[in-house]
């Protein structure tokens, strides 16, 4: 379900992306405004093809990124923001409840968490 970002042909991917800035007001301000880079080569990808599959096995885990300090519903079509603490708790769930795949993302989501500021995900 999970593809390496090199390895992508198309472009109709949801894609994980780490967050590699410093500054909480820059992390915030990339989740609200949506301004973005896609396709970074450490990037974890997911076919849109595989959304159904994906949302069932993972959708709970990510269901609300945070903005502006606050929690709200994940949106499939834009940029969401995962912090540190919150990718933790994610990865705790994920490696308890063991949903399909989980081996590929527990291993990205452990790089995000010891040498970035957590994550964002990325929709269509």
């Amino acid at each position: 379900m999970f593809i390496p970002c090199l390895e992508r042909e198309g472009t109709a991917y949801f894609e994980f992306q780490f967050c590699k800035k410093k500054s909480f007001i820059h992390r915030i301000f990339t989740a609200i405004v949506g301004w973005h880079v896609f396709w970074a080569k450490d990037s974890l990808l997911v076919d849109a093809l595989d959304d159904e599959t994906f949302f069932k096995n993972y959708g709970e885990y990510i269901k609300y990124p945070t903005v502006k300090n606050r929690f709200q519903e994940l949106d499939p079509f834009g940029v969401n923001y995962y912090t540190k603490e919150q990718t933790l708790s994610i990865l705790e769930k994920i490696k308890k409840d063991k949903p399909k795949d989980f081996e590929v993302l527990v291993k990205w989501l452990e790089k995000a968490v010891t040498d970035y500021n957590g994550f964002y995900f990325l929709g269509i």
